[in-house]
């Protein structure tokens, strides 16, 4: 099992969404979300360790599959993360904040770009209001960011479950039209919703991934208009 699939399945077992893994872990959600999305190998061992304290874990279960240990580990990490195991907490954060200073001092800079992100939430539940002017812009790194997405959006709600929990930011490249069963943002009179795109036997449905939900059928009354397709991974 990999590095990402163990973070989910700790995210399933205690009821967490990955913004608030984030919170707990002090790191930048957008850091988190490509890690889990691209089953990077490449993290900070710093990021590792903050990941496993928030979840309850240890940083070796994260890291080894059995007995075998990731080929990205070298002798020396591997040695760190044991002594790191027997320390307490104030070892531990004094440990990692020594850490992250050198590691600031030493990595070269990564390429990042400004990106506009929607904190009003497009709904993946109820429908949310209108999206609006509010949003930030925030640093990300580039590899971070899908190709052909122009600005990403948080989402409220679980209707999206298992692909997207609630929090979780989307990344979403405009346009005017969108694929049957592809997923996108809508406003739909005015609300928004983020659903996949369903076309049976003439009728419009905008679909929810997690079961308990229902179907939202258009009518012919309805206004819907597409804000963009979701890029997913």
């Amino acid at each position: 099992m990999s590095f990402s699939q163990k973070v989910t399945r700790l995210l399933r077992e205690n009821g967490m969404s990955k913004a608030a893994l984030a919170k707990d872990a002090g790191i930048p959600y957008t850091t988190l979300d490509s890690m889990l999305k691209r089953e990077t190998d490449t993290a900070r061992l710093t990021t590792v360790f903050r990941i496993a304290d928030a979840l309850g874990t240890s940083v070796r279960s994260l890291v080894f599959d059995g007995d075998e240990e990731k080929e990205a580990l070298s002798s020396e990490e591997k040695r760190i993360l044991e002594l790191y195991s027997l320390l307490d907490d104030r070892g531990r954060n004094t440990v990692l904040s020594l850490l992250e200073k050198e590691a600031d001092n030493s990595k070269p800079a990564a390429e990042t770009r400004s990106f506009p992100i929607y904190d009003a939430p497009a709904a993946a539940g109820e429908p949310m209001p209108v999206l609006t002017e509010e949003k930030r812009e925030e640093i990300c790194h580039v590899h971070a960011i899908p190709k052909g997405a122009e600005f990403g959006i948080r989402l409220s709600g679980d209707s999206m479950e298992p692909l997207f929990s609630d929090g979780d930011l989307v990344y979403v490249a405009p346009g005017e039209s969108l694929g049957a069963g592809e997923i996108g943002v809508f406003l739909l009179n005015g609300e928004s919703l983020c659903k996949k795109l369903l076309k049976i036997d003439g009728e419009t449905y905008l679909v929810s991934l997690n079961p308990k939900y229902e179907p939202i059928r258009v009518l012919e009354t309805d206004e819907l208009k597409l804000v963009g397709r979701v890029i997913v991974e």
